[in-house]
């Protein structure tokens, strides 16, 4: 009996000293493999936790579990959590609307001191955020290279095998879009006029008209003059006047042939005035360059025009009709669509997206492992945020403790901080920088 107690005690004895040469082995070789990990287990096993309080100014959204981080950008692990909340159980594990929150704050975390406080921030749920997240300036910079690395290498090809695809399309949208337009103006030709009429009284009689003669008329009668008189002199000296007179008689009797001086005018027309204009062109076209550049400049037709313009367009019937023809036109046109797509459905059209596919493949494949990871590896931190956030629901709120110089009047540290809402657009540290987990 005896014997058999002593088997079993070394038997027992032996056993816990093999546990423990392996818990040594274990550890040596996990401290020597992953030291950070290892030393943040002693830290978690030795070190001890400390309780703060957080006052906000305002209610928040807080659970138990909201991860608390360090205001040093390079801290990416959380130094402590919501513990529980003012007001719930400890145990409450939803969202809960509070003014004050208890955080345990980890053996990591900074000493806190006199005049710290606690942000509170939450991470936007908008489609406007997921583009920012997913595609930030270094990212945008990337995808952009690699566009342009493959249209440089495959634009030709690219382009001579859609060039009569896309003439060919537009050729027909041009045609199909004039035809449906005339009809739709066709249809509404009454509405038209109505509008016309109204324009032409409002605008064009009341406002363009007095335009016209306060302000252009005066410009083309300065720039203009002196070249005119210079042409009618000329003319002038070519003018017979005995021949146009005896025609003029002639054709005033009841003799049988007429119209003499219609046929000297012609012909005086064709030899003498005609080419005299003629020789004088670039001089007419420069007064008609120098008119135009005074009306643009002229500050009285510039405003009228502007607020002519801008009258039509805040006109409810005149954007009610635009509005109609753009939707018979070009949304709800389907002859369009159908013309578009028997283009885009024909065998040449799917031999040219064939060799644009063929050869833009490596380029999408790499615009999505940029984007979203290697199907084969973890997927990118960019991405991860987007998951855990919109998917996962994860990663919403969180807090941050920023620390200043100066401990309080006892030497301690405060048990109690101040919060405040934080309105910069930051993300969730540890999200940033690492994949979902």
């Amino acid at each position: 009996m005896r014997q058999k107690f002593e088997s079993r005690l070394i038997f027992g004895a032996l056993l816990w000293i093999g546990i423990i040469a392996s818990a040594v082995i274990l550890l040596r070789n996990t401290v020597s493999s992953t030291p950070r990990a290892s030393g943040m287990l002693v830290d978690y096993v030795t070190k001890q936790r400390r309780l703060v309080e957080i006052e906000f100014p305002v209610q928040v959204v807080l659970s138990r579990g909201t991860p608390v981080f360090s205001s040093d950008p390079t801290q990416v692990n959380p130094i402590g959590v919501v513990s529980h909340l003012e007001g719930w159980e400890s145990n409450f594990k939803g969202a809960a609307w509070t003014d004050r929150a208890y955080v345990i704050l980890y053996s990591n975390a900074p000493p806190l001191k006199k005049g710290g406080f606690a942000d509170y921030h939450t991470a936007p749920d908008t489609t406007e955020w997921v583009l920012r997240t997913m595609l930030p300036d270094e990212k945008r910079r990337e995808i952009s290279a690699l566009i342009a690395s493959a249209y440089k290498e495959n634009q030709k090809e690219i382009l001579d095998a859609f060039r009569p695809i896309l003439n060919e399309s537009i050729v027909t949208a041009s045609r199909v879009i004039r035809e449906e337009l005339n009809l739709a103006l066709e249809k509404r030709a009454s509405q038209i006029e109505e509008l016309g009429a109204r324009y032409r009284k409002e605008l064009v009689e009341e406002k363009i008209v007095p335009l016209v003669r306060s302000e252009i008329v005066p410009i083309v009668q300065v720039e203009s003059e002196p070249l005119v008189a210079e042409i009618g002199q000329e003319i002038w000296g070519e003018v017979s006047v005995f021949g146009f007179g005896w025609r003029y008689i002639y054709d005033k009797t009841p003799l049988p042939d007429r119209k003499l001086t219609e046929r000297e005018f012609r012909r005086f027309a064709d030899e003498k005035a005609i080419p005299i204009i003629m020789s004088h062109m670039d001089e007419i076209i420069e007064v008609q360059k120098r008119v135009i550049r005074r009306v643009a400049k002229n500050p009285k037709i510039k405003a009228s025009l502007t607020e002519s313009f801008n009258a039509v367009l805040r006109d409810a019937e005149t954007q009610a009709l635009l509005t109609e023809l753009f939707e018979d036109v070009l949304v709800n046109n389907e002859r369009l669509k159908l013309a578009l797509e028997k283009q885009w459905q024909s065998p040449s059209a799917q031999r040219a997206i064939s060799i644009a596919n063929e050869r833009l493949e490596p380029t999408i494949n790499e615009i999505g492992v940029s984007l979203f990871g290697s199907p084969n590896g973890e997927i990118t931190p960019e991405f991860a945020r987007v998951v855990r956030h919109r998917i996962l629901h994860k990663d919403s709120r969180w807090l941050t403790v920023e620390t200043q110089a100066g401990l309080d009047a006892t030497g301690r540290q405060p048990k109690t901080i101040p919060g405040r809402i934080s309105s910069e657009n930051v993300s969730i540290p540890y999200a940033a920088a690492r994949g979902v987990k």
